[in-house]
């Protein structure tokens, strides 16, 4: 077993273990609570003076990211229930 497999594996355990779900339901998503993580984090280091420009920019790209990830389950979704809600009309009499 290669090593990447083995964090997948355990990155697998602690996402569906239930110990991270109930977090990330609290917040209403992932997106919502790496924000206020985010945003955490950059207030603390506003108020002790940190130049914060690089944090800006790392920030910015992870929460692209995220969005994206969440865009393209919500249009996996959509394709999902659209795919079986088709309705088959019979019209022999």
């Amino acid at each position: 077993m290669k090593i990447p497999d083995k964090v997948g594996k355990a990155f697998q355990a602690v996402t569906q273990a239930g110990v991270i779900a109930p977090l990330f339901n609290a917040f209403q998503g992932r997106c919502t609570f790496f924000a206020c993580l985010f945003t955490i984090v950059g207030i603390y280091g506003w108020l002790h003076g940190k130049d914060l420009t690089s944090y800006a920019l790392f920030v910015t790209a992870i929460q692209g990211l995220l969005v994206l990830h969440s865009w393209k389950e919500d249009v996996a979704e959509q394709k999902e229930i659209r795919s079986r809600s088709t309705v088959v009309i019979n019209t022999s009499q």
